[in-house]
């Protein structure tokens, strides 16, 4: 079975009358993601060399009956499945199972149900479906709220396969005046956090400073000048850096931190992202961990 939720992240309901009669959701199908490969051939070299290698997309459809009074009423529940779909529009969808794996996805393709011959009241339908974006699927809570709960509660937020133990020492966040950090990303990939808008970074200045500074796991440095006080906030959004909530990318040096994955399936193991910051910050980070 699935469940289907709103741009905001929030259950809808599968369309169905008082009786029950309407749409009742079958199972979804999700494909492996396929990658896209260059590869060239070195002349005197045996083979070939690998020169690019990236993830492509995946497919992925639902299926489902419609159940109905009688043969008028099937047509009307019928048309009331169309008009549910074409007015969604973009939207997430899960497995009931993993209910907050979410995957952006919409109904481009035309469907039609099959009625088995005799049956009048009900009908099959097998519903391709597009996926919006990257082919990931992204958990329906942050990082953030593992903070404010407190930790990992026992609420159905985040569940098994999401690759987060019940340890509080990686599930730390926030972190207030502290250079030397170590975060934990949960996700199947590494989020290189320009491609992802969903993935925050917020610099609280507890002093005054000319520069922030983040140098991540891989050397990667990113660095903010500004006459800063304190108070002000930086914050990097995706692609966008912003003081204050105005944008301002001109006064950082265009070098984007990579959060590497902590989680192997290979060697079913757990590691940390090691970072360093600036004296005099807090530091937060407020992302949706992704997953294959």
């Amino acid at each position: 079975m699935f469940k289907i939720y709103d741009l905001n992240f929030r259950s809808i309901p599968l369309p169905t009358d008082q009786l029950g009669y309407g749409l009742k959701g079958l199972d979804l199908f999700l494909s492996s993601i396929n990658r896209r490969v260059t590869s060239e051939e070195v002349p005197g070299m045996a083979g070939n060399i690998r020169t690019f290698v990236q993830d492509g997309t995946r497919e992925v459809s639902i299926t489902a009956l419609i159940r109905s009074m009688d043969t008028r009423d099937y047509r009307l529940k019928r048309n009331r499945v169309y008009s549910f779909f074409k007015q969604l529009g973009e939207f997430y969808i899960a497995e009931t199972h993993e209910p907050n794996k979410l995957l952006k996805v919409s109904v481009d393709e035309s469907f039609i149900p099959e009625r088995p011959q005799g049956l009048a009241t009900w009908g099959e339908l097998d519903i391709p479906l597009s996926i919006v974006g990257k082919p990931y699927r992204i958990s329906r809570y942050t990082t953030l709220d593992i903070h404010n709960d407190g930790g990992l509660i026992r609420d159905g937020d985040w569940g098994r396969g999401m690759h987060l133990t019940r340890s509080s020492d990686d599930k730390q966040y926030v972190f207030e005046n502290q250079t030397d950090i170590e975060v934990y990303n949960p996700s199947d990939i590494d989020l290189y956090i320009k491609q992802h808008l969903d993935f925050k970074i917020k610099f609280e200045c507890l002093q005054n400073m000319s520069r922030i500074s983040l140098l991540d796991h891989d050397s990667n440095e990113f660095i903010f000048t500004d006459d800063l006080v304190t108070g002000d906030v930086v914050e990097i959004e995706g692609h966008r850096i912003k003081k204050n909530g105005t944008l301002s990318a001109e006064k950082f040096n265009d070098v984007y931190p990579v959060l590497k994955s902590g989680y192997s399936e290979v060697y079913q193991e757990y590691s940390m992202n090691k970072i360093k910051v600036s004296p005099g910050l807090k530091v937060t980070f407020d992302f949706r961990p992704k997953y294959d």
